[in-house]
């Protein structure tokens, strides 16, 4: 099967276009040479994570540290050769990173919420009073970490058919990094961010100290 090799500068962004494609194979990434040589494996069915390693991390650990990776080569070798794998190969060729967005109706009834651009289909927005108070200067502040197994979140996160955002979100989460750092790494707004970390706080697969 076709193997897509490239340089990025940003790893995240490749792991996160192929969950947003929901491509089927095998990512490599490696970096650095000799003493200083690096490099991690993250396997994905239909976009979903389900094994990564780098080093001596293992799955979560390892996805998270992958993500911070900065310059480095990748190459995605493909399991399967479906429809939205084989777009996936020709965006990997095409240099594109972000798959283009569908055109979106206007609306008469004026812009929506911060929180409706945040959501996804099928995810219910919380009430104002609920975003207003995660807004507030504690919820910037507090550190979200994940309580469940890594495998065990993932299929909740499936089950409450949550948005490919809420899994690319926990995926982010280490335990270490605030909310602006989470909304850095999305290239999204600290408000939705912050809506997302609530959706998945309510549901059990994430607490947050400091709140």
């Amino acid at each position: 099967m076709s193997e897509q090799e490239g340089v990025t500068d940003h790893l995240v962004t490749i792991i996160q276009l192929i969950q947003l494609a929901r491509g089927s194979g095998t990512l490599t990434a490696w970096r650095g040479t000799g003493d200083l040589f690096e490099e991690g494996v993250i396997t994905f069915v239909k976009g979903q994570v389900t094994q990564a390693s780098a080093g001596r991390r293992k799955d979560h650990a390892a996805l998270n540290w992958l993500s911070t990776w900065g310059r480095c080569r990748y190459s995605f070798t493909p399991v399967v050769l479906d429809e939205a794998t084989k777009q996936l190969l020709a965006w990997l060729a095409a240099g594109i990173t972000q798959p283009p967005r569908p055109a979106t109706p206007a609306s008469s009834s004026g812009p929506p919420s911060v929180a409706a651009r945040g959501s996804q289909p099928g995810v219910a927005a919380s009430e104002p009073g609920q975003q207003g108070a995660r807004s507030s200067d504690a919820s910037y502040h507090a550190v979200p970490y994940p309580v469940l197994p890594f495998q065990q979140a993932l299929l909740l996160i499936e089950q409450y058919r949550l948005s490919r955002a809420h899994r690319q979100l926990f995926l982010l989460i280490d335990g270490r990094r605030r909310l602006l750092d989470l909304a850095q790494l999305m290239g999204k707004e600290p408000q939705v961010v912050s809506q997302l970390l609530s959706d998945l706080e309510q549901r059990g697969i994430i607490q947050r100290k400091g709140l």
